[in-house]
């Protein structure tokens, strides 16, 4: 099959080889930035890469039909597709959404469901509509996220599974097999773009579990959860929930272990193991003093 791939990130890459190890002939390549692994791609396996700035204008739209696609894949490509665009190859365009549906539509589903503590998360290939990730599902693969799971790990888990999902379903496609589910866009939910602000860990009104998952969720190529200490950004790499109740003022650090911290949350205490200070890793114990107060940084409009 004949396809235009629209690709960013590691999955954008992984699925790309899978297609192509399955045989399917990449007309043309679309990111959203220059990447050398996509470059490297394309020269290997000739086919031209396009960087379009506005890729709805018309001129981007006539380009897209002359590469004459029976299918378009967005794999990691995060810019939105209108209806000239999406409506283009006969087959379809389909789009590998990084999260379970119709509970995690929107931007950052694998940080979200960390975040939100949830114990499966989903690998999802859908058609694209003109709404975000509301098109028909054509696959669903649901995998475990357990309480050690970072962001990380559990991207780690999604570049598993993808690229034979996509094999699959673009063998589907081909063979005209596919069975589409709808979804009713009334049920579910939509989560909204993260910021680096929205990783600052606010212990006054977050419990223990609230700030694991927070630190869970954005260990990983996303900016780790954070807090200040004397004015200076500390960022929280690794924290472990302790059996004990430990309780006082919120963000005070009460006590320190082995190379590790116990600092308090709204709640009772968390242990701090693991920390980032001016881009070197440090030792928590000897960053931090008993009595010492972590609370907000000032970010001002960042």
């Amino acid at each position: 099959m004949r396809l235009v791939y629209f690709s960013k990130g590691p999955r954008g890459i992984s699925c790309l080889k899978a297609a192509i190890n399955a045989d399917h002939t990449i007309a043309a390549a679309v990111g959203v930035k220059p990447d050398p692994a996509l470059e490297a791609l394309s020269k290997q396996f000739d086919f031209p890469v396009l960087y379009p700035e506005r890729v709805n204008a018309p001129e981007n739209v006539a380009q897209l039909k002359a590469f004459k696609a029976d299918c378009f894949v967005l794999s990691g490509y995060n810019r939105i597709l209108k209806s000239p665009v999406i409506e283009i190859p006969p087959l379809g365009t389909i789009n590998l959404h990084g999260g379970k549906l119709p509970d995690y539509r929107g931007a950052a589903p694998i940080n979200w469901q960390i975040i939100n503590g949830e114990v499966t998360g989903g690998c999802c290939i859908i058609y694209v509509d003109e709404g975000i990730d509301t098109g028909d599902i054509i696959a669903q693969e649901i995998y475990p996220i357990t309480p050690d799971d970072t962001h990380a790990s559990v991207l780690q888990k999604t570049l598993d599974i993808f690229p034979p999902l996509l094999v699959k379903v673009l063998g589907e496609i081909e063979a005209g097999t596919v069975k589409a589910k709808p979804q009713d866009p009334t049920v579910g939910g939509y989560y909204c773009r993260r910021y680096p602000r929205d990783s600052q860990i606010d212990w006054k009104s977050m419990t223990d579990l609230q700030v694991h998952n927070l630190v869970r969720g954005m260990h990983g190529p996303y900016p780790a959860a954070f807090t200040s200490c004397n004015g200076q950004k500390v960022e929280i790499d690794q924290t472990q929930l302790l059996v004990e109740t430990i309780r006082g003022i919120p963000g005070r650090v009460p006590h320190k272990r082995g190379n590790s911290v116990v600092v308090l949350t709204a709640n009772r205490g968390i242990l701090v193991e693991k920390i980032t200070v001016d881009n070197k890793k440090v030792d928590p114990a000897d960053f931090f003093q008993i009595g010492d107060d972590l609370g907000p940084l000032l970010l001002g409009g960042s």
